[in-house]
Order: C-alpha cells, then sequence, then structure tokens
C-alpha cells in the first residue's frame, strides 16, 4: 500500500543533511573504512556493506561493517578519524546544482541550516572546502564529546534560528533523516540521488522527495 503524501505547509527554514544530501562523501568515507578494517585483519569488505556506514550514527555502522565487538570501537574511531583527516576528507564533492539551489534558497530569503552526523568540525570545513560556508546560517553536527543524535541536531537547528518545527522542512537521504524529521514534526523530503533511501521507499512511506539538489526548488 502507497500512503498518500499530505500537502507541505510553506516553510521558513530549510534543514539539510550534509554526506549523501549536500557533497557525495563516499570515496573517502570507502577509503577509511578499508583502511581502518586492514588495522583490523579485514580485507574483504564490499561496496554494499560500507553502505552501512554512510549515514546514521557513526559508531553503530563501523562497528556493523567491521564485525568489531564493543571494546573495539573506540581505537576503531580513532584510526577512522586520522585517515579521514589524512585523505579522506579531500576526496568528497558537491553534488551538482547544489550551490545554484542553495543560492536560488538564498535570493528567495529561507534560513538554512546542517543538521549531520559528521563531527562538527569536519563539517563545517567541509562546507568551506567548497565554498558554500556562506549559505548556512546554523551548523550542527555530531561531537566526540556528547552523544548527539541526528533529531538533537535538528532541534538545534530549530532553537539556535528561533523557528518553530511547522516551519521547517528537512532535506536528507537517509532513514535516520526520515525518522529524526518525523520525531521532531518536521516535514521531510528525501534526497534519493544519495546513499540510503530511494524513490520506491518514498513512495511506499508518502516522503517528498528528489531526484536531484535543484528539484528542490519546486517544493520551496
Amino acid at each position: 500500500m502507497v500512503m498518500m503524501v499530505r500537502p507541505m505547509s510553506s516553510p521558513k527554514m530549510v534543514i539539510f543533511d550534509l554526506d549523501g544530501t549536500i557533497n557525495d562523501s563516499s570515496p573517502g568515507f570507502k577509503y577509511c573504512y578499508r583502511k581502518t578494517g586492514e588495522h583490523f585483519g579485514k580485507y574483504d569488505i564490499s561496496d554494499e556493506d560500507m553502505k552501512h556506514g554512510f549515514s546514521g550514527p557513526f559508531e553503530e555502522g563501523i562497528a556493523k561493517i567491521l564485525d568489531l565487538r564493543k571494546d573495539q570501537v573506540p581505537e576503531a574511531v580513532k584510526i577512522y578519524v586520522g585517515y579521514y583527516q589524512q585523505v579522506g576528507q579531500t576526496m568528497d564533492r558537491l553534488y551538482p546544482g547544489v550551490k545554484d539551489t542553495l543560492e536560488y534558497l538564498r535570493q528567495n530569503g529561507y534560513v538554512m541550516g546542517l543538521a549531520t552526523m559528521m563531527e562538527e568540525g569536519f563539517a563545517k570545513h567541509t562546507l568551506v572546502k567548497n565554498g558554500i560556508d556562506g549559505y548556512f546560517d546554523t551548523v550542527h553536527g555530531a561531537s566526540f564529546v556528547i552523544p548527539y543524535s541526528k533529531y538533537d541536531l535538528i532541534g538545534l537547528c530549530l532553537t539556535s534560528m528561533d523557528i518553530s518545527p511547522s516551519e521547517a522542512v528537512m532535506v536528507g537521504d537517509g532513514i535516520d533523516d526520515y525518522s529524526s524529521a518525523k520525531r521532531a514534526e518536521v516535514d521531510f523530503i528525501g534526497a534519493t540521488y544519495g546513499y540510503d533511501i530511494d524513490a520506491d521507499y518514498c513512495r511506499l512511506n508518502g516522503i517528498r522527495y528528489i531526484d536531484s539538489p535543484a528539484e528542490l526548488k519546486k517544493f520551496v
């Protein structure tokens, strides 16, 4: 049964996910997962296995991908972050049409936020590196100290700009993005060009979706 999509109210704020929505970080992610896996004697990690770590909580993803015990996860995270700092973060690319879409939103007066499970410092570096940091009014990412969830990060975006949930929409490519936005009572648009959700999933769950960043303009 396909769910009907209810009408979306006109938002004041657009909250974006980062990886899989704004930029394609998968080449760097794959490199770092494989290098980290080598440390634990794992050399046969497939691209399909690594997809589990492209969205959602990072520690859960790395434990699943590398089949690690709980006590091994902190060491794996430290190794992964080292490779990401050295090489991985240089390998991402913006999806085509992202910058034009952000410019369109800015010119039309939208407030823009970023809620990402990437560590906040790395997220801000990614925005600067790609020349799009100036489009975002508020940026909130994961922390190595505080165990933020995506739901928490969406809430931080809203409160920092004094925007109510009914005045915002979240754009993301992950099931965690969708479930967190739903919990926060924020409208959601699925980015099917990303890593986790596809058009079939969106149609089944009554989710609006876009097949490219430029298509966001038709919703806002």
